[in-house]
């Protein structure tokens, strides 16, 4: 069995965005796996891995680190239910890829830091305060008081993807791939971590969530929340 180490929140709530590509992926693949959960200020416990951060996964003796390369080794080593697609779905997906580690996760962290600081495990409070706020340029305390920019921005950037779904039901077409794991990921990191609902129920954006949740079983619905 596949063993994957992810970040553990208050409650068992596993929150690493990265995360939750590896964990739709190995579904989307049909592969068995255990979940290993790792505080983030406990970089020892990932030591093996030649890295610090998760995830990371363990298939027999192989390990590698980063969804990215993940996704790409799922894909190289499982050849049922492709996540690309194909060379070039592979390329184009690195790009989307690419755009939302930039561009999307920035906007959705400016939104939701001071909430998810109050649902990381208790001794990752400070480490958590400590990264964050150099991240941010700013105290926990700021980003909450300047949320309502925050979620303009945030709107702005999300504006293709409503276009997208009016067209089709999945970033990948008819049927979801990788892509739309990563998307997921941005909105499971939320919905996980802080109370806010950040999409009205006409959004297009909305109605493709629902149906990534009821992906493989509800796999995704079926988690602590905030």
């Amino acid at each position: 069995m596949i063993a994957l180490y992810e970040l553990k929140g208050k409650n068992d709530r596993r929150y690493s965005l990265f995360s939750w590509r590896a964990r739709m992926a190995l579904r989307h693949k049909g592969l068995e796996f255990e979940t290993l959960p790792v505080r983030l200020s406990d970089k020892a416990a990932i030591d093996f891995s030649g890295g610090k951060t998760v995830p990371v996964i363990k298939d027999k003796d192989t390990v590698v680190r980063d969804s990215w390369k993940i996704a790409e080794y799922l894909e190289n080593r499982y050849q049922d239910h492709p996540l690309f697609g194909c060379e070039i779905g592979r390329g184009v997906t690195q790009a989307f890829n690419t755009w939302a580690d930039r561009l999307l996760v920035p906007a959705m962290l400016h939104v939701i830091a001071a909430d998810i600081h109050e649902r990381v495990d208790a001794l990752d409070e400070g480490y958590f305060r400590q990264t964050m706020e150099k991240v941010l340029r700013m105290t926990l305390e700021e980003s909450r008081a300047k949320r309502d920019p925050a979620l303009l921005q945030l709107g702005r950037a999300l504006e293709p993807l409503q276009a997208t779904f009016k067209r089709q039901a999945f970033l990948a077409g008819a049927a979801p791939a990788y892509a739309d794991y990563i998307l997921l990921s941005v909105f499971q990191w939320a919905r996980v971590m802080s109370p806010q609902e950040l999409l009205a129920p006409e959004d297009p954006l909305c109605q493709w969530r629902e149906r990534m949740l009821d992906l493989h079983d509800g796999f995704a619905r079926n988690v602590p929340l905030a």
